[in-house]
């Protein structure tokens, strides 16, 4: 289980850090990027300009990055896993609601499920820590 977990780790670090590296760093270029998908919905492309025009993808960029880097060491990789729950999932429904491209969506749904093994491996530390007994409801 080890090596498994240290094989996902290793994969989603290595996406996410060239994925924020790429957002921060690389030039945008509109009609590069239309016409790398292909069989996308031409709204996807609109909506990511407007991202990009906005400076929402920076932020994107080193949300991606942090994550990424958090996943390379054994003291914040759990951190860093949970960190991904709601980045993965918006970038899946963006893929869902936009691009409507089902190679993006198979994408993200399988590293969304890598992340969610790492989480499940470790869900009786998170229930302790998150899921305290308490004395009242308040």
């Amino acid at each position: 289980m080890k090596i498994t977990t240290y094989i996902i780790r290793f994969l989603l670090a290595l996406l996410f850090i060239w994925a924020g590296t790429e957002k921060l760093f690389l030039p945008f270029d509109p009609t590069e990027f239309q016409t790398e998908i292909v069989k996308t919905d031409p709204l996807f492309s609109e909506f990511y300009k407007l991202l990009y025009d906005a400076g929402y993808l920076y932020f994107v960029g080193v949300f991606q990055f942090l994550c990424g880097i958090l996943m390379v060491f054994k003291r914040t990789y759990l951190l860093g896993s949970i960190m991904f729950v709601p980045l993965i999932l918006c970038l899946l429904m963006t893929h869902v609601f936009f691009s409507q491209n089902w190679l993006f969506i198979l994408f993200d749904s399988v590293t969304f499920c890598m992340n969610l093994f790492i989480i499940i491996l470790h869900a009786t530390e998170l229930k302790a820590t998150f899921l305290k007994s308490q004395d009242g409801w308040i």
